[in-house]
């Protein structure tokens, strides 16, 4: 009984010093928790110190370096193009007219002295199926010589007239392509001074100088054309054939009754592969042109039946050119290689020739936009058609003798090209040439009044042509174009060739530039000069009885040549231009040309015209907005 009333004690008096300890420590908190809380609402004040910015950036140092290889696959296409020789100019009116900036267009225009002109383009608007259009041009002069020197020579009317009509079909994987052209050029044979028919026969001096007489020394030509064609719209991508295919006929009617008849056929197939492992995808093509000829001469009587000479032939020339030439391109990192050959067959004359001709070419781009360069090997074969020698030379004589081949056989160039700066662009390229059979043109002795050019050729012939060209043009108003072009021709034989190029300048040299002010006043300069040009002309000779005659060189005998030679005048041209955008309908434009006054021409005895002008306006009648455009190169 004691012991459990001692054990009931003792812990009666824990429960009581426990319950006093948890009263005197709740006491203390409370004390502590009032007077902290006290300090904190009276004595503490936030206070937030300056910070500076740490001007040091971090560095980042990419230890992976990631090479990114590209691979190009460039797909060569045979563009399509409608060559037109560069026309001598018959009146030597040469006007540098205004470029087009309007889609339809109808413009018009006359100067001095009597200069008409007319143009007219009409297209139709965008559309994915077909295109077609119609093209119109005539330029002609028509007036008597005019100054001191033009007069002595004998009346000069020219005229040039075209019309050209184009229809395209589009289909999914084709296009159907062909087009009709009818040019008809008036030339006047006026080379010769009026005095040398009243020297020689002063007692029918009238009778040569009427208006029948004048109209029976043109040497005008009707010149059409067309063509039809269709080629594939696969690109090289697609991995696929490609091909394009063309039919075209020519057909030329001289006032002396000369008749050429030009058919032929051109087109290519073109396959992308990877047949070899030197590179990604080659370019296999395969080139095929044909073209026939059939010359007619004529049988008209020409100049000199007056005389009681008149002579009638009829003679017929057929020529073709059959032509194959297997390429291969393809792409090693930053080479592009071309390699390829050339088979043609020729035939002209009876006489068949096959000169074979390598293809190979080499480009290369050292700095990427700023210089590249390129060098190659290849040659051709051109056919001295009618077509091309009287857009070259009006004043050829009718009734050529044989038409035939210029051959180069092996032609070595190379350039380089690439930008000074960004809108600063140049290409320098030299190129040397083996040809044969060139060639040039020549007084012929057997015309009446020597103002008809007969046809030589020169057996052997080393051709060196320099060319530069240095342009500058911004995107809207400013274009400025600087070029010289330096020919040397060398002939390997002494006695089968002329002692120099007949008629073909050694120097050519010609600036343009155009200004747009505000897209509103266009001003255009342009300045051409040719020289170093060489000419066979006649020789006066005195007869033992004072007999004072004229005498030329045989036509075919180049082997005496030496005495009837001449450096002629350079030729200069140097005419400026303008023209205001009244509205986008609406347009006044003059040009005038040959401010220098210089009557030098191209042709011994066929001076130009001196100062002429011409005025006109444009009516732009298509959907399109009047924008000028800077000129494309």
């Amino acid at each position: 009984m004691k012991i459990k009333l001692d054990m009931k004690l003792n812990i009666a008096y824990m429960k009581r010093m426990v319950l006093i300890a948890c009263a005197l420590f709740c006491a203390v908190a409370l004390k502590a928790q009032v007077v902290d809380s006290a300090h904190l609402l009276i004595n503490y004040v936030p206070k937030l110190n300056n910070a500076n910015k740490i001007n040091q950036q971090a560095e980042i140092v990419d230890t992976a370096q990631e090479k990114v290889e590209f691979r190009y696959v460039i797909t060569p296409q045979k563009p399509e193009v409608t060559f037109s020789p560069t026309k001598i100019s018959v009146s030597k009116l040469n006007p540098e007219f205004q470029e087009r900036y309007y889609r339809d267009y109808l413009k018009v225009g006359f100067g001095y002295p009597i200069t008409p002109l007319a143009e007219l383009s009409v297209h139709n608007t965008r559309n994915t199926k077909y295109s077609y259009g119609l093209n119109f041009h005539h330029f002609s002069s028509w007036a008597e010589p005019i100054g001191k020197i033009q007069k002595q020579y004998a009346y000069a009317p020219t005229s040039d007239t075209r019309v050209h009509l184009f229809l395209n079909r589009y289909f999914k994987n084709y296009t159907l392509y062909s087009s009709v052209g009818y040019n008809h050029e008036l030339a006047n044979l006026f080379g010769y001074k009026r005095d040398f028919i009243q020297q020689i026969y002063p007692a029918n001096y009238s009778d040569y100088y009427a208006k029948s007489y004048r109209d029976s020394i043109r040497n005008s030509f009707h010149h059409a054309k067309a063509e039809v064609g269709i080629r594939s719209n696969y690109t090289t991508e697609d991995r696929t054939v490609k091909d394009d295919a063309r039919l075209h006929y020519d057909f030329i009617h001289t006032y002396w009754k000369d008749e050429e008849h030009n058919v032929g056929a051109n087109g290519f197939v073109a396959y992308d592969a990877r047949f070899l492992k030197i590179s990604g995808y080659q370019h296999y093509q395969l080139d095929l042109d044909f073209d026939y000829y059939n010359n007619a001469w004529g049988d008209s009587v020409m100049v000199g039946a007056e005389l009681g000479n008149p002579h009638k032939v009829r003679r017929v020339d057929n020529s073709f050119k059959l032509e194959l030439r297997p390429t291969m391109n393809f792409t090693i990192k930053e080479y592009h290689i071309l390699a390829g050959v050339g088979v043609p067959v020729l035939m002209a004359n009876s006489k068949v020739q096959c000169p074979v001709y390598p293809i190979a070419e080499l480009q290369l781009g050292l700095v990427r936009g700023l210089l590249s360069i390129y060098a190659g090997v290849d040659g051709k074969a051109q056919y001295n058609s009618l077509r091309d020698l009287l857009y070259e030379n009006p004043y050829v004589k009718p009734q050529l003798d044989s038409l035939q081949f210029t051959k180069t056989q092996i032609s070595i160039y190379g350039g380089i090209k690439g930008n000074i700066v960004k809108k600063l662009n140049y290409h320098i390229s030299a190129r040397y040439s083996y040809v044969r059979d060139m060639a040039f043109f020549m007084l012929d002795t057997a015309s009446l009044l020597k103002n008809r050019f007969d046809l030589v050729y020169a057996e052997r012939a080393n051709v060196l042509n320099v060319c530069a060209n240095l342009s500058w043009e911004t995107m809207d108003h400013l274009y400025l174009n600087l070029n010289a072009n330096y020919w040397g021709y060398y002939f390997s034989d002494k006695y089968d060739h002329p002692v120099h190029a007949w008629y073909k300048p050694s120097w050519n040299i010609g600036f343009e530039g155009r200004y747009i002010l505000n897209k509103k006043f266009i001003f255009d300069l342009n300045a051409k000069v040719e020289f170093g040009r060489w000419a066979l002309v006649p020789r006066t000779v005195t007869a033992p009885d004072g007999t004072v005659f004229v005498k030329y060189e045989a036509a075919n005998d180049l082997r005496k040549n030496a005495n009837g030679e001449k450096l002629m005048k350079p030729v200069l041209n140097f005419g400026i231009g303008f023209e205001y955008l009244i509205d986008r309908h609406f347009s006044v434009w003059a040009a005038i040309n040959n401010i220098g006054c210089q009557y030098a021409s191209t042709y011994y005895n066929f001076n130009n015209f001196g100062i002429n002008a011409l005025a006109g306006i444009t009516y732009s009648f298509g959907n399109e907005p009047l924008k000028p455009q800077r000129k494309k190169k």
